[in-house]
């Protein structure tokens, strides 16, 4: 494994051929992160603290924030940003019995797919069946029930927005000491 780097409480799954998970090369994996039963991940990616990846493929340079929940199905394709706490569901009516859910039926034919270079907000939920175009934008604590087309912005209950340049976009803000402070900032800056 050249250049990898896994921290000694993370667990990768390489003992049997069938089940072998593959990690890219440059790729950093923190602590309790789980990559199991076959998952694939690309090179130069960082998988943060807690994040659970589970027979699902993601590709090269992608960052995934702590606590992630990924089962069996989905696809991540490169330079995808997914927030913390994001959970992916594979199960379309979930029950604790597996009758009539198979995670196999998911090779080759995923759950969700996420194209290049979308980016997921915190706390996210992604049903089954959603594809979400290149370059989308979902809101932090959306709950996504339907396909998100590439360049739009989802914040959620059904409302999508055109994303327009993003440069120039501020991506750090800070807590105003007051409120007068917070309501000029975010009038100089288009800021609702």
């Amino acid at each position: 494994m050249s250049d990898i780097m896994i921290h000694p409480t993370a667990f990768i799954h390489y003992k049997a051929l069938v089940t072998e998970s593959r990690v890219g090369a440059g790729t950093k994996i923190w602590q309790f992160a789980s990559v199991i039963r076959g998952a694939t991940i690309g090179a130069r990616c960082n998988i943060a603290s807690g994040a659970c990846i589970d027979g699902s493929d993601i590709g090269d340079d992608c960052v995934i924030a702590h606590n992630l929940a990924m089962g069996p199905g989905f696809k991540i394709g490169n330079g995808v940003f997914i927030g913390p706490n994001v959970t992916f569901c594979n199960d379309a009516w979930p029950r604790a019995g597996k009758d009539g859910f198979d995670a196999d039926a998911y090779i080759g034919s995923p759950a969700v797919i996420v194209e290049d270079g979308a980016s997921i907000g915190a706390n996210a939920v992604i049903l089954p069946g959603v594809r979400i175009g290149s370059g989308a934008m979902i809101a932090a604590g959306a709950v996504v029930r339907a396909d998100v087309r590439a360049g739009e912005l989802y914040m959620g209950r059904g409302e999508v927005r055109k994303i327009s340049d993003e440069t120039g976009r501020i991506r750090i803000r800070r807590a105003r000491a007051d409120e007068s402070e917070a309501r000029a900032f975010a009038e100089d800056h288009g800021i609702e």
